[in-house]
C-alpha cells in the first residue's frame, strides 16, 4: 500500500511538472515574441530616421552600426514616447552652441498627446548625454489628461546595444510605476 501512494504521489508529481514546463515554454515562447515585436519596430523607426540636412547626413542605423561611427551629432534625430508611437516618431533638431553644449528642439505629436523638448544638450560620452532644458508630455490615460512636465538637468543614456539615448528620469507625474520612455536615436 505504502509502495502504491509512493506511486501515485510520484506520477501526481510527474503530471504538475509537465504542466509547469509547459506553462513556462508558453510565457518565455510569448515575452520572447512580444521582444521580436518591439524590436522590429524600433528597427524601422531607425530607418524613417534617415534624414539629410545641409550637407550633414544623419547616418541609418543597422544591426552592425557601431555608435563611434555615428556621423555627426548635429542634424534631425527621431524622437519617440512610447506611449505615443514607436512606428511614428517625432523628430528633434540639434545645432552646435558653444563649449560642447548644442541646442535641442523637437516633438512628436498624435492626436492631443505630444511629447515636446526644448533646451541644450552634451555628449558626455558615446553613449551618454548631459540635458539642460524643459520635456513636457502629454498622453491623455495618463496624469488625468494633464500634461507631464520634467525641468531642469537631465541624463540620456544609451544601455546595451541600444541604438538610441533614453531618459534616464522616466517616472511620469501620474504615478512612479508608470514609466515614460523618451528616446532620441542616433
Amino acid at each position: 500500500m505504502n509502495k502504491l501512494l509512493v506511486l501515485l504521489a510520484l506520477f501526481v508529481f510527474s503530471i504538475s511538472s509537465c504542466t509547469s514546463n509547459t506553462e513556462n515554454e508558453h510565457r518565455l515562447r510569448t515575452e520572447n515574441l512580444e521582444l521580436r515585436q518591439e524590436v522590429d519596430s524600433l528597427k524601422d523607426v531607425i530607418s524613417k530616421s534617415t534624414r539629410h540636412t545641409g550637407g550633414d547626413t544623419v547616418l541609418k542605423l543597422t544591426e552592425n552600426a557601431n555608435t563611434k561611427d555615428q556621423g555627426s551629432f548635429t542634424g534631425q534625430h527621431a524622437l519617440t514616447l512610447q506611449w505615443i508611437s514607436w512606428d511614428q516618431p517625432g523628430s528633434v533638431t540639434i545645432i552646435p552652441s558653444e563649449n560642447g553644449w548644442y541646442t535641442i528642439a523637437g516633438q512628436q505629436t498624435k492626436n492631443d498627446d505630444y511629447l515636446k523638448i526644448t533646451g541644450r544638450i552634451k555628449p558626455l560620452n558615446e553613449r551618454e548625454l548631459e540635458f539642460i532644458g524643459e520635456i513636457e508630455t502629454r498622453v491623455s490615460h495618463l496624469n488625468n489628461g494633464e500634461p507631464c512636465l520634467k525641468t531642469g538637468r537631465k541624463f540620456f543614456k544609451a544601455t546595451g546595444s541600444r541604438e538610441y539615448w533614453r531618459l534616464q528620469d522616466m517616472s511620469n507625474c501620474e504615478s512612479a510605476s508608470t514609466l515614460d520612455y523618451i528616446d532620441i536615436y542616433f
